[in-house]
């Protein structure tokens, strides 16, 4: 079974058709149109497989990226003077243009020119937004779920993955992270207007979002150290913050709406739990091989106490509703598999105390290891693709934009997007031949 059973839908649109009328004035112009037109329709239309080619979606993603870029940056003559050097004041369109360029302060006259609406992953909320920024983070914001959704496809189509598929997980995780991060720390200050709490656009959902992908690639570590047979000290320290990223994570969703994110800090908090009686466990033997034995009896009891406040969060997040699809947690592999590892290890230094050591069981649970020295995962850098080479001065002076008044735009229908049709996640119902029972190995 996929260990990232919980994955929030991919956000919904409504059709662009990049139509300016009158305002694109030449074939140039309307050609860059219908380019976008057709960019971001097969973006789309690849989005809701996760199992699509990862270079085919880069591929699709950089392209209409690309193309959006000339909607919110002017382009001028490069070999044209500045403004300032320009005959007479530089006063007119033309000379505001190349000022704008210059200073490099200014959008385009393309930015607020065309309506977007996109639902939310969280809820049947939409908002619809003038804004070609608001629909880059958009885009970026499903690129970034999509990765998500496919490293748990990659990750579940069969029971023992390889090695250049589990790398491949795990930088999807990463990657993902990264883009939510570029969302949350560079796009969002450029809006005009930024939806409040409960929305994508939300900072504490964002964050969320880039600690729940960060803790997941940290899993993939977790799993590779435990499979093989790294020293326990370091698959305790991993565990032990990987959990921790996964508290975060819940903890920023606290101040969202319950209703809209119950179930997904379900799974935060059973991930945490988990990753917490898996940090114990493997401390436990460290303790033992340091001749720590009572110390190392109260970490493997700790461990069992964590473990089986998990089973019970699984439970409860296989019956709390919200987004995400139905999965009964505490049934997979990689959940079943660490309940009889913890109750040897407890069997263990019981039997090793009882006959050698004879030392006091501490009532206070043992410190973990503070921080991991190897293995932290983190977030990929984004950066965005470069503008489109077919935006040319004189495709953009080829746009004759007069903005509708807020007025005019307030009448204009606002059509609640269809929900995205998604290919599921089907991951294989044999179990793993490793001894962790860890998808990812």
């Amino acid at each position: 079974m996929a260990h990232w059973f919980h994955r929030n839908p991919l956000k919904a649109t409504n059709v662009v058709n990049f139509d300016l009328g009158k305002q694109a004035s030449t074939p140039l112009a309307r050609n860059i149109c219908s380019e976008a037109k057709t960019a971001r329709a097969a973006l789309l239309a690849l989005l809701p497989n996760p199992n699509t080619d990862l270079a085919a979606l880069n591929a699709a993603a950089e392209k209409y990226l690309g193309i959006l870029r000339g909607f919110v940056e002017p382009t001028t003559d490069p070999n044209a003077k500045p403004a300032a050097q320009s005959q007479g004041s530089g006063d007119g369109e033309g000379g505001q243009e190349q000022e704008m360029v210059a200073s490099g302060s200014q959008d385009g006259k393309l930015r607020n020119a065309i309506k977007f609406t996109w639902s939310n992953s969280l809820g049947e909320k939409h908002t619809s937004q003038y804004d070609v920024i608001f629909e880059q983070i958009m885009i970026l914001f499903n690129i970034a779920l999509w990765h998500t959704k496919h490293a748990a496809a990659l990750a579940g189509a069969k029971e023992d993955i390889e090695d250049n598929d589990a790398k491949e997980v795990h930088k999807c995780l990463r990657s993902a992270a990264g883009i939510f991060k570029y969302i949350d720390e560079t796009l969002t200050a450029k809006l005009f207007e930024r939806t409040g709490d409960g929305t994508d656009l939300d900072p504490n959902v964002l964050k969320a979002y880039i600690q729940q992908c960060t803790a997941e690639a940290q899993e993939v570590t977790v799993a590779r150290a435990i499979e093989m047979k790294h020293a326990t000290n370091l698959v305790s320290s991993l565990a032990f913050e990987t959990g921790k990223l996964f508290k975060l994570a819940d903890n920023s969703l606290k101040a969202v709406e319950e209703t809209l994110v119950n179930k997904w800090r379900k799974y935060l908090q059973l991930k945490a739990t988990f990753y917490l009686a898996y940090a114990h466990c493997y401390h436990a033997q460290t303790l033992l091989a340091q001749d720590k034995c009572g110390a190392a009896v109260r970490s493997a009891k700790e461990s069992q106490t964590q473990y089986q406040k998990a089973e019970e969060l699984g439970r409860t997040y296989a019956s709390t509703k919200g987004p995400g699809r139905s999965a009964k947690p505490q049934e997979h592999a990689f959940f079943r598999r660490l309940g009889p590892l913890i109750r040897r290890n407890l069997e263990k230094v019981e039997r090793e105390n009882g006959f050698i050591y004879y030392q006091k069981v501490p009532d206070e649970v043992p410190e973990l290891p503070t921080k991991a020295t190897y293995g932290l995962a983190s977030p990929v850098d984004f950066e965005m693709p470069s503008k489109s080479e077919d935006w040319t001065a004189e495709t953009y002076s080829g746009f004759k934009v007069a903005n509708a008044s807020p007025e005019e735009r307030a009448k204009e229908k606002d059509d609640t997007p269809k929900p995205v049709k998604e290919v599921p996640v089907n991951p294989t119902d044999k179990e793993s031949s490793n001894s962790s029972g860890c998808i990812v190995s």
